[in-house]
């Protein structure tokens, strides 16, 4: 609930004293974040602090803001397109759930690996807090020749040789202020060290909000090429017992949706778009990790409002999958990310790495 109270003072929900007197507060801690920033930044600049270059190429994917942007369907997208370029390709992720970029915080594998280790059996995904060391190892012990370092923007520690933003189309620039006072990671005019932009969720946006991310990046930015990309459902899957199920299932059915995600809503509207009749969602924070009491209450409820399903996201299914719930229907909703405009800068963006 806190959680929550939080974001709706940040996005302007909340008015009043109560949330002028909290708004101005969190600004005041904008500036001690800020000074850390400017302080990594400078010591990189001046080669104070020294960034790594491994005998591979490094592609990043990260993005500018805390949340869900939609980044860990990319990082598996850009894997596969490697892999058909026959690469032999390792991700390099931080693992953990923290949204603080100045620290990594433990070596705990969290539900983004998980989900990446699931889709990706052939490629080895290494989690930690120090991402060369890893780099290393995974060139060392299984001979890869490229990596992907996944939520890397603010990761100074290892060179790369081309740098993805992704921009949430929902929540583009974390109203433009920084943690704790808005979402932003690091200050907007650091978006120039990105090399390719890739706006996600474009199917939930209005072409108005898209063109004005457009003149944003343009102004930031101007020499990064940005592509635009959907969410895709591909199908959902069974809990029990792996199988496979068609999209057009959803129709029609009362639904339960469970969601511990960076951006929940974004779940909901796929199911309604998918014909779902949503009869609740709940939802928990990011990276919350259930236990079996909650979903067993999860089920009843879901029992009492007479829903034919609950179903939850991949990122929610990897956490709960082992626990061996029997007796109701809970399924997964599988989807991938669909470069829809600008895939040709996409490839050219790769190619340009490859070549150098």
């Amino acid at each position: 609930m806190l959680k929550e109270y939080y974001l709706s003072i940040l996005y302007g929900q909340q008015r009043g004293f109560i949330a002028a007197l909290i708004k101005s507060t969190l600004s005041a801690f904008t500036y001690p974040y800020s000074a850390v920033l400017n302080t990594r930044d400078f010591l990189y600049t001046n080669s104070v602090l020294k960034s790594t270059r491994l005998p591979v190429e490094v592609i990043s994917i990260g993005n500018i803001t805390t949340g869900g942007t939609g980044k860990t369907p990319l990082v598996e997208f850009m894997a596969r397109c490697l892999h058909e370029k026959n690469k032999k390709v390792a991700i390099l992720s931080r693992g953990y759930g923290s949204n603080n970029p100045l620290q990594e915080d433990n070596d705990n594998i969290n539900d983004e690996c998980l989900v990446l280790k699931e889709n990706l059996r052939n490629v080895p995904v290494l989690a930690g807090k120090d991402r060369v060391s890893n780099g290393e190892k995974a060139i060392r012990e299984f001979g890869v020749d490229c990596l992907l370092l996944d939520d890397g923007f603010q990761h100074f520690r290892l060179k790369r040789d081309l740098d993805i933003v992704v921009i949430d189309s929902l929540n583009p620039f974390g109203g433009e202020n920084l943690i704790p006072r808005g979402s932003l990671r690091e200050p907007l005019k650091n978006l120039e060290r990105a090399d390719l932009f890739i706006i996600s969720r474009c199917d939930q946006s209005k072409e108005q909000a898209i063109k004005s991310i457009y003149t944003k990046l343009r102004y930031v930015n101007n020499d990064a090429p940005v592509c635009e990309s959907i969410h895709r459902p591909v199908h959902i899957e069974s809990i029990t017992d792996g199988s496979i199920q068609r999209l057009e299932w959803l129709k029609g059915k009362r639904i339960y949706a469970l969601s511990a995600i960076g951006n929940p809503e974004s779940f909901a509207y796929t199911l309604k778009e998918l014909g779902a009749d949503l009869v609740k969602h709940r939802k928990f924070h990011d990276h919350h990790n259930y236990n079996r009491a909650e979903i067993i209450d999860i089920i009843s409820e879901a029992r009492s409002l007479d829903a034919d399903a609950v179903v939850v996201t991949q990122k929610d299914i990897v956490k709960i999958r082992n626990m061996d719930i029997k007796g109701f229907n809970i399924l997964s909703l599988k989807i991938e990310i669909q470069i829809t405009k600008g895939i040709e800068l996409y490839k050219e963006a790769i190619d340009r790495v490859f070549k150098s």
